[in-house]
């Protein structure tokens, strides 16, 4: 008859254990006895060299290391978006460059293999001679049940897979969920700070085990010719804009496990030089440290976090302390940024170890915390059928809305702004992106949310499957609570975040000349102002697609 508190506590793991591996499990032998060992190490959402724990392992212990990435041949191309996407793209590629440049610094390099997980490393594997397998766990449910898979072939293939668990704080491990945030929070009280993230590969060694010869056709004729064959149909569809294909040769080239273009991405010559703005949000980890450094130099942000926001049409543009894309790629530890929050809040504030601070200063990294643990078991967290947390809501699909909402032409100035900065960086602060949703859901247009967090998951950088879903739960008040009373009026929080006008003149520079008093409901200009600012509505500028805002929220 355990308590409602005991049940949530078996939700996640202690994070108090007294042994250095507990982040490591070990499925095999480990690595010892004679022979020599060849480890490869699996990068995914852990594109880092820091907190890593399975790389780490294998680096200590193996004899050949080779480091690799895999790149789906079939990548999905976004026809509809496509510059929009590109910004995903391009922060992927600056994330394995950097990657790349930081293993030849350790005297290794990146290997970049094309092709899915579960045949490439049917083929590769025994190919490349590997004792071991390591990379950090997934905690998506899909994700899951995709190194499930990869585990088991590595087992059929006597091959030992070392799996660390790096993406989020804690382990979730079943048990009762904390269906609200305040629960959580309590739950964290009771199970204490996550552990210290182990330590970086550069700070281990100055060099990592090299990576096995270079292996060529002659060596492996049947391997070539079974790949040919495995991957026949995928080579029909998969020719890139530079001629670039998937194919056997591939697996035996070391040259073609090269870094990938923007054109093997899918985009063309235009597409890839595309600049939407001076502010990019650059990938690695080597620009997620420095962020992480300037954001602790901003002692007087993190010493009073949780109190009073301030409201700056500037804190709403891409900063260069910003940190949610490179969590999400896994350039950044969570549990790094949780380490230096809480030696910086000590530092400023006083107080020992045995003190923890409060849990406020933690913030978005806390949020994203428990939109992991609520989502690691619910595969269908991303749609509302067979979702249990989700209200079944009777969401209308209007093409026509959803079409004006997404390509920022719903002539709301507010809600336009922030759909053209998505479009355009694959970024939007969070107040700005509750505007949205909420307008396109339970605030104004009464759509299905599901089709809005597929766009946001094609569009953000740093769109994770549960943060992003989360959100869209949340704010169509489909889960977490369901405050209707709240329906975000697009006006209002414009006036609020943006009281002169800065923001929604940047990005819908159409309306820069109107006069602030107008410039969030341009539509009540007179026309002679309308005139003078040369954007006359329903010409220059859509008119509203709601004749009447507080009505369509009623």
């Amino acid at each position: 008859s355990a308590t409602p508190m005991e049940r949530m506590q078996n939700c996640i793991t202690d994070s108090n254990s007294p042994n250095d591996d507990h982040w490591m499990t070990l499925d095999g032998p480990a690595m010892s006895g004679g022979g020599v060992k060849h480890a490869v190490h699996w990068f995914r959402r852990d594109l880092r060299l820091h907190d890593n724990a399975s790389l780490l392992a294998a680096a200590r212990q193996a004899d050949n290391l080779r480091c690799v990435f895999l790149l789906d041949c079939q990548l999905e191309r976004h026809q509809q978006h496509r510059y929009l996407a590109a910004n995903k793209w391009r922060f992927l590629v600056d994330c394995l460059r950097d990657l790349d440049e930081s293993l030849r610094r350790l005297g290794s390099r990146l290997f970049v293999v094309r092709g899915q997980p579960l045949e490439a490393f049917r083929r590769l594997l025994p190919l490349w001679g590997a004792s071991h397998l390591s990379f950090e766990e997934d905690c998506t449910p899909l994700g899951r049940d995709r190194d499930s898979a990869v585990t088991k072939l590595a087992h059929e293939l006597g091959v030992t897979v070392l799996r660390g668990c790096s993406q989020t704080l804690f382990i979730a491990s079943g048990g009762e969920l904390p269906l609200t945030f305040a629960k959580f929070h309590r739950l964290l009280l009771t199970v204490g700070s996550p552990p210290a993230p182990c330590p970086s590969l550069q700070d281990e060694a100055a060099t990592l085990p090299p990576p096995p010869p270079p292996l060529t056709p002659q060596l492996h004729p049947g391997f070539h010719r079974g790949l040919s064959n495995s991957f026949s149909n995928n080579n029909k569809t998969s020719s890139s804009s530079n001629g670039n294909t998937c194919n056997a040769a591939s697996f035996i080239d070391e040259d073609a496990f090269n870094l990938p273009t923007l054109g093997e991405l899918g985009l063309d010559q235009d597409e890839a030089n595309y600049q939407p703005t001076p502010v990019l949000i650059r990938g690695g980890e080597t620009e997620a440290l420095a962020r992480l450094t300037r954001h602790m130099e901003r002692r007087s942000w993190v010493a009073t976090y949780g109190g009073k926001p301030r409201y700056q049409s500037q804190l709403l543009m891409p900063s260069g302390t910003c940190l949610s894309s490179h969590l999400a790629f896994g350039c950044l530890s969570p549990k790094l940024v949780y380490a230096q929050l809480t030696d910086l809040y000590r530092k400023i504030k006083g107080g020992s170890s045995a003190q923890p601070p409060p849990l406020h200063i933690y913030g978005e990294l806390l949020w994203r915390e428990y939109l992991y643990l609520t989502a690691h078991a619910n595969p269908n967290f991303d749609r509302l059928e067979g979702n249990p947390m989700c209200l079944p809501i009777p969401w209308c699909r209007d093409q026509a809305a959803f079409g004006a909402w997404s390509t920022a032409r719903t002539g709301v100035p507010w809600i336009d702004a922030i759909m053209t900065q998505i479009r355009l960086e694959g970024w939007a602060h969070p107040y700005c992106r509750y505007s949205a949703v909420a307008f396109l859901t339970r605030g104004h247009l009464f759509q299905n949310w599901e089709d809005g967090a597929k766009l946001f998951e094609q569009l953000l950088i740093d769109a994770e499957w549960p943060t992003n879903n989360g959100l869209w739960l949340w704010m169509s008040g489909s889960a977490f609570f369901q405050a209707f009373g709240c329906a975000y009026s697009p006006v209002i929080a414009g006036r609020k975040l943006d009281p002169q006008g800065d923001y929604i003149r940047h990005y819908l520079p159409q309306l820069a000349r109107l006069p602030t008093r107008y410039l969030h409901e341009p539509w009540l200009a007179p026309p002679a102002v309308q005139e003078a600012a040369g954007c006359i509505i329903g010409r220059h500028y859509p008119a509203p697609m709601l004749p009447d805002l507080d009505e369509a929220a009623e």
